[in-house]
């Protein structure tokens, strides 16, 4: 086992140093994570499974990133450990297409918070392990308020003791020295401190409350959200979509999905590089967003694939906002680095509910994708409603 020596940091660049454990028994593999992750992290390496556990034993390890078939342990095994031990740590196990079931039952089980298929792309990758520190950053600083607020608390009931004590004090020599004015207004001064003093605790414990509930939005709202786009993460994609198609059920209501593909997407970024496609996704989002309700609920898929959740819409109005879409989209335009004019186009195919081939949200996704290959099939730049 070894570790990959730190990366200097600009003045400009986090204070903070993650240390991530790689596991993997084929060398190369190991090499090429740590070079993708280095940059402002400490790296460890693990040949095995056995290796990474006697590893973390004696490392502050903050996250594990481990491939899933290994002899000996497998990536699972590890990270049930891991769950059982040291809960704290994040969990992030890569798979090819093969172990996707095993990838799925971990993240069920609670196992892993993350999983990545194979081969990996190094911004995805970079970019997923960016956003679980950060979560785990949220944790830690959540966590280290909770200690302050339940150390105010203790100070808050020493003082209320220490108040009650003054009290019956006070009490005591009133019945003994009811001659004694002044030693009486004396305490009455006393006690009128000791009640400032606890006023001010009271407003410190409320301004920890005040930042510790807004650290717990702020750690929710990253939970579900997708980075790039603003749009709701994939698995947040899954709840609400459950959600709303037992509310038609119940209510006997309609229910439409639209499931959007950009065309060529893959070309810009092999042409112009990632941060450009950045950009052509922004800008799809943005119009996607702007031909959408508020009670709408925007999804990133995939990487260049959204599906957008149109509650109470039919399939005439969600033909209706999938073509208003697709039309701004068409005549959006972005300059490349080189100075080629860009215009995006998109691949739409749209799903809806009741449906006789639809009860739940697997065979609501499911058919829309069909619908959106059918679209891909006929040429791409169309819309297609599931048949």
């Amino acid at each position: 086992m070894t570790a990959e020596p730190t990366t200097q940091f600009s003045p400009e660049s986090e204070s903070v140093v993650h240390h991530i454990l790689i596991v993997d028994d084929e060398p190369e593999n190991l090499d090429l994570l740590a070079s993708t992750l280095r940059r402002g992290n400490r790296i460890f390496k693990a040949h095995s499974g056995d290796e990474a556990l006697a590893l973390l034993e004696t490392e502050d390890i903050h996250m594990v990133i481990t491939d899933q078939r290994m002899p000996g342990i497998s990536g699972t095994q590890i990270l049930q450990v891991l769950r059982e031990k040291y809960e704290h740590i994040i969990r992030i196990l890569i798979t090819g297409y093969a172990d996707m079931k095993v990838a799925v039952d971990a993240i069920n089980k609670g196992q892993v918070q993350r999983y990545i298929t194979k081969p990996w792309d190094p911004g995805d990758l970079k970019s997923a392990v960016a956003y679980e520190l950060k979560r785990f950053d949220l944790q830690e600083s959540n966590k280290r308020l909770t200690r302050e607020l339940l150390r105010k608390n203790e100070e808050l009931e020493a003082m209320n003791a220490e108040l009650q004590r003054q009290k019956d004090e006070i009490e005591r020599l009133a019945m003994e020295y009811k001659e004694q004015k002044e030693i009486a207004i004396e305490m009455s001064d006393k006690l009128a401190r000791s009640n400032l003093d606890l006023l001010k605790a009271q407003e410190e414990i409320k301004l920890k409350n005040v930042k510790l509930e807004a650290a717990n939005k702020k750690l929710e709202r990253l939970s579900i959200t997708d980075p790039l786009t603003g749009f709701f993460n994939k698995r947040h994609l899954f709840q609400i979509l459950e959600g709303e198609i037992g509310r038609a059920k119940r209510y006997d209501l309609n229910l439409s999905i639209l499931m959007i593909d950009m065309d060529n997407f893959k070309s810009v970024n092999d042409t112009w590089g990632h941060p450009f496609g950045d950009l052509v996704i922004k800008r799809v989002t943005e119009k996607i967003r702007r031909n959408i309700r508020e009670t709408d609920y925007p999804t990133r898929y995939g990487g260049d694939e959204f599906i957008v959740i149109l509650p109470h819409t039919g399939i005439e109005r969600a033909m209706y906002m999938a073509k208003r879409m697709h039309s701004d989209i068409r005549v959006s335009h972005l300059t490349s680095p080189d100075g080629a004019l860009v215009t995006p186009q998109v691949s739409i195919g749209v799903a809806y509910y009741p449906h006789p081939k639809i009860s739940n949200k697997e065979q609501m996704i499911a058919i829309a994708d069909e619908a959106l290959y059918k679209a891909k099939e006929q040429g791409r730049n169309c819309i297609i409603v599931a048949e």
